[in-house]
């Protein structure tokens, strides 16, 4: 997935679960901006590596919290990495690296971007919920909250 997918689809969730939606935005960027710049730097056999792990969400949350001592930031900017790898699950993805060593390291000698139906459907619906969001926010927040308000009185859940 590409930067208008990631953004969009996170944007989303965060602004849907009252988290910040700079700290999802920037914990959704983070495991390419790691794994592409220690790649780039020739410490990193491919542009998926140690930030695309399901060991790099939780360590990103809890150093953002250390670094801002906002609770919610902190839930945004894990959450964001780990929808980061949700987004990404249709290519190779080393997530359980490295407890397990992946052979597509062996093969990965550049950063390839395939245009697949995939990637053009979630950037188009990324970038039309980042539309839909920015233009229509008092609308999206109105339906955010009376979604709230009603889980929230039939009991399934509780604003935190």
């Amino acid at each position: 997935m590409l930067l208008l997918g990631h953004i969009g689809l996170t944007t989303l969730a965060s602004s849907l679960l009252y988290l910040s939606i700079i700290g999802g935005v920037i914990g959704v960027l983070l495991p390419d901006i790691i794994d592409k710049g220690l790649f780039v730097l020739g410490y990193a056999p491919c542009g998926k590596f140690i930030a695309h792990s399901i060991f790099f969400f939780p360590v990103a949350g809890a150093v953002s919290y250390i670094i801002t001592r906002n609770k919610k930031f902190a839930v945004a900017v894990a959450l964001g990495a780990f929808l980061h790898l949700l987004q990404d699950i249709h290519n190779d993805v080393p997530f359980l690296y490295p407890l397990k060593d992946y052979a597509f390291f062996e093969t990965c000698d550049a950063v390839k971007i395939s245009f697949s139906p995939y990637v053009i459907a979630t950037e188009a619906i990324g970038g039309v919920l980042l539309i839909f969001i920015g233009v229509f926010h008092k609308q999206f927040e109105s339906i955010r909250n009376a979604v709230w308000s009603r889980l929230k009185k039939i009991g399934i859940v509780r604003k935190w």
